[in-house]
């Protein structure tokens, strides 16, 4: 729809999406064919105007940053941004956080570093908690606006290697709520 141009119908599958009990609005414009920066910035600017689909917070979900910022300087309310993670190291994170924090958004937090994403459950509760340090008592995010996604992975593939993925997550999220006061956790499965 977005490719096409069609905003009019990508709008009347937001307000259904509400309508039918969504409490957040995922806005996602991660297409290699689609110019990101420009259908997030257009898409935001026309939800913010309806107020059927206004009345819910978005969730602005991009793998590049910028595009991420171009919805969010539109964006009333509290957004949640959908993700930053201290793969792109720990300055870039620090400006990214702090760039959120500054426009009052929420934002959810891959497990992931500079070495890669988390597969076991101390890698998931090393990287969550090196994130939590950093964004709470460096940049002063508020802790209550965090959401870490500990990383699920693939499960019931049948692999030996996979075969702990699920319960690793279980484990590191219940030690991380224990270790991050306030904060969230979210798991794509």
């Amino acid at each position: 729809l977005m490719m096409s141009g069609d905003y009019a119908t990508a709008m009347d599958i937001a307000k259904k999406q509400v309508e039918d009990g969504a409490h957040v609005l995922d806005i996602n414009v991660d297409d290699g064919m689609l110019d990101g920066l420009a259908a997030m910035q257009k898409f935001v600017k026309i939800a913010i105007t309806e107020p059927e689909v206004s009345k819910v917070p978005f969730m602005l979900d991009a793998s590049k940053f910028e595009i991420v910022m171009a919805g969010l300087k539109w964006c009333q309310g509290k957004p949640i941004i959908n993700s930053i993670s201290l793969k792109v190291g720990e300055e870039l994170f620090k400006e990214q956080a702090t760039l959120l924090k500054k426009h009052g958004a929420a934002v959810v937090v891959m497990a992931f570093d500079e070495e890669g994403q988390a597969a076991t459950e101390e890698e998931k509760v090393r990287i969550c908690k090196r994130s939590y340090d950093i964004l709470v008592n460096e940049v002063k995010f508020p802790p209550e606006d965090i959401v870490f996604d500990p990383n699920v992975l693939t499960i019931g593939t049948g692999m030996e290697e996979h075969a702990n993925y699920g319960v690793d997550f279980i484990k590191a999220t219940k030690r991380i709520k224990e270790i991050c006061p306030y904060v969230k956790i979210s798991g794509g499965i």
